[in-house]
């Protein structure tokens, strides 16, 4: 008996063997990692694109941000501030808890009240949601709301059973959703594990199991791709391209994408804590000084130089794809002699010194771009010290308020301009969730008017209107921010990836499969 039993268990090792050899592993290199496993954390684009594996709301937008029934089958909306949702049935958390009403109305309270979330802008002009039965929930705004749709897509359905009364830690540690893949364990810095979801209601994903590797080195993320230790990667360095298109084992993937890289500036404070001026005033406030700024930005040659031409120059806050671009906002050329006599008109003929805080891990040529605003700006007189550090400490920074000038990204993942409108330039109102990462603190009540005036306007035209008139405030008569350019998204994957950009930036691993050998 002690020899069959120890024949039943090696031929059991060898069966556990075999499945592991043959079990298929998609392995993602990407630039950044997840800020938190809680997907109501952080209205970050890296974080949000690996928690879509794990969970999953009651509409989705596809590739090409158009929405698309979800955990919720299909809606109604019998009144213009009334919208029922059918939800789906026989739909599993990863845990086996089954998915009904209950978890719609707990996790749109935790995204609309918890004081830490950072999507209660997204949610703002949602008053309620309301179980009418086990698969019927009734959503109330304020006022119509066009984009209801499109921001349900942010409301990713937790499990009440399990994560009522718990911690916000415990939550954070314990991600359970209904999405494709499961969590197995979080080595920050190194990488997440997650694995197929066995009862996914839209069927067994294509990959077993899913690594995403946090490569925040460039280098090491297109060595990791060459040598064939990842499968897939995201922002490959401009200056490496032609190595990924030479390469006869991987395809190389651009699509223009959703990102605005921007520079954002105190314009709250009187005296500022990073800039040097003579007469210890904030120069920032004064509406002259922050055209100069733009005006001094050769911005032609950063996407020239630095992004070796994977970048379109910005003149405003979204791309075309995005709804509420102005055809009419045009980017100023670079025109450093009048930034000087605008500077010479505010006061500051000689310039000032300012300190641009700038990730060095976030976005593509992050930090080099942050270099090339310096070198631009000293031919105007300004004289600007680069501070450059891991998004994990500078995100912490700007959002103390602790900066007076910074680059920053956005991207309006839904296709609307109103995100970044809401969430960036918004003046800060906590209680309602609006300007959450206006870490500028502009403000200008003409614009606040504008836009919640747009966020309730049914009529796609005149709601079109209104979002331009707005940006044209925040843009061209008070220069609020400065836009940079749009990033173009670029990605290598093996041969042997079949894989097609989203037009969001995201990676969703179920999209994703593989040429059979």
């Amino acid at each position: 008996m002690q020899r069959v039993g120890s024949l039943l268990g090696s031929v059991i090792l060898l069966l556990t063997f075999q499945i592991t050899l043959y079990a298929k592993i998609l392995t993602v290199g990407v630039a950044s990692g997840a800020l938190s496993m809680d997907p109501y954390a952080f209205e970050e684009l890296a974080t949000i694109s690996i928690l879509s594996n794990i969970f999953e709301a009651p509409v989705t937008l596809d590739r090409d941000l158009k929405v698309r029934p979800a955990l919720a089958s299909s809606w109604e909306n019998p009144k213009p501030t009334v919208w029922i949702m059918h939800l789906r049935k026989n739909v599993h958390f990863h845990n086996g808890s089954g998915f009904d009403a209950d978890d719609v109305v707990f996790s749109f309270d935790r995204i609309k009240h918890w004081a830490r979330s950072g999507f209660r802008g997204e949610v703002a002009m949602i008053e309620s949601a309301e179980k009418i039965d086990d698969y019927t929930v009734r959503f109330t705004t304020r006022k119509p709301f066009p984009l209801f749709l499109k921001k349900l897509s942010r409301l990713r359905i937790l499990d009440k059973e399990t994560l009522a009364g718990k911690t916000d830690d415990w939550i954070a540690n314990h991600p359970i959703g209904t999405g494709p893949y499961r969590f197995v364990e979080w080595r920050r810095g190194d990488r997440i594990v997650l694995k197929a979801h066995p009862k996914y209601w839209k069927g067994k994903p294509y990959f077993d199991d899913l690594i995403f590797k946090p490569l925040t080195d460039s280098a090491t993320r297109v060595a990791a791709i060459l040598s064939g230790i990842v499968d897939l990667i995201n922002r490959i360095p401009t200056m490496d391209t032609k190595r990924i298109r030479d390469h006869k084992e991987l395809r190389f993937f651009k699509r223009p994408g959703l990102r605005l890289i921007y520079l954002q500036m105190d314009q709250h404070r009187k005296h500022s804590p990073y800039i040097q001026t003579p007469d210890g005033k904030n120069p920032l406030l004064d509406r002259r000084v922050r055209q100069a700024l733009y005006y001094g930005i050769d911005e032609v040659a950063i996407v020239r130089y630095i992004m070796s031409g994977f970048a379109l120059p910005a003149g405003q806050l979204s791309p075309e794809a995005v709804y509420g671009y102005d055809p009419t906002i045009k980017r100023p050329d670079y025109d450093p002699q009048k930034a000087k006599a605008l500077l010479r008109e505010a006061g500051y003929p000689d310039g000032f010194t300012i300190l641009l805080d700038t990730p060095n891990n976030r976005y593509v040529n992050d930090a080099q771009i942050a270099e090339a605003v310096a070198v631009s700006l000293a031919k105007i007189g300004i004289h600007v010290k680069v501070n450059a550090m891991p998004k994990s400490r500078f995100f912490g920074q700007i959002s103390r308020l602790d900066t007076s000038f910074f680059l920053v990204g956005w991207e309006n993942v839904g296709g609307d301009a109103g995100s970044m409108m809401s969430s960036c330039i918004h003046s800060y109102d906590s209680k309602r969730g609006y300007g959450r990462y206006n870490y500028g603190r502009f403000s200008d009540p003409r614009f606040d008017r504008l836009f919640e005036s747009s966020q309730e306007e049914m009529d796609a035209d005149k709601r079109l209107a209104l979002l331009r008139k707005a940006q044209r405030i925040a843009l061209v008569e008070d220069q609020g921010v400065i836009p940079l350019h749009f990033q173009v998204d670029l990605y290598a994957a093996k041969q042997s990836i079949r894989f097609t950009p989203r037009l969001d930036g995201q990676i969703r691993a179920f999209e994703i499969t593989e040429e059979s050998p």
